[in-house]
């Protein structure tokens, strides 16, 4: 919880600084860094002009993810921490490699993401679903709510997260109720 929590503070804060930047005509030389910086983690192409910033993709994909959903995903993906994945490569969330990019590795589960800690794995997971085309039902739902003052909570969330697992939308009933019942579990150690 706590490396999610960190996580969200940072994507937070890029995003109110987005926010306040959104109408602003002058950009110092830092700050053009740092909007070139968030286009590049967000894997969003940028010309570098600032009359020409793509606002609507920044704002949908640089946003958080409920703590409570990661939280459950985790669980539920490694068996509440236990699973082999979970073990040997520090991989909560049953992240596959892309091909030709998992080195082999001793001890490790092949074809899995395989991370040197547990706070790379859940940064690597809220990468994955900020920036990978699978998510973008995902981050158009998010993005919905924003626009109509809703909170981005997990239980408002877990049903839009289609094409995560091929179990489909029984994968997302199970996550649902997975999160019901250890609501309270999960927000004790929020």
């Amino acid at each position: 919880m706590p490396y999610i929590t960190s996580q969200n503070a940072a994507i937070t804060a890029d995003r109110n600084w987005l926010v306040s930047k959104q109408y602003d005509g002058r950009w110092s030389p830092t700050e053009r860094t740092r909007l070139k910086n968030i286009t590049q983690r967000y894997k969003i192409s940028w010309s570098g002009n600032t009359r020409k910033i793509p606002w609507n993709s920044l704002l949908e994909r640089v946003d958080i993810i409920p703590g409570s959903m990661v939280a459950t995903m985790a669980a539920a993906e490694s068996g509440w921490g236990t699973s082999k994945l979970a073990r040997s490569n520090n991989n909560l969330f049953g992240m596959k490699c892309g091909k030709g990019k998992c080195p082999s590795e001793a001890g490790k589960v092949k074809g899995y993401s395989h991370f040197d800690s547990v706070k790379e794995s859940v940064e690597a997971y809220v990468v994955n679903l900020n920036t990978h085309p699978a998510y973008a039902s995902f981050r158009k739902s998010r993005a919905q709510l924003r626009k109509t003052d809703q909170e981005v909570t997990a239980s408002a969330m877990i049903h839009k997260l289609k094409g995560y697992s091929t179990r489909g939308s029984s994968y997302n009933n199970y996550l649902f109720s997975m999160y019901q019942d250890n609501q309270r579990l999960i927000a004790a150690h929020m």
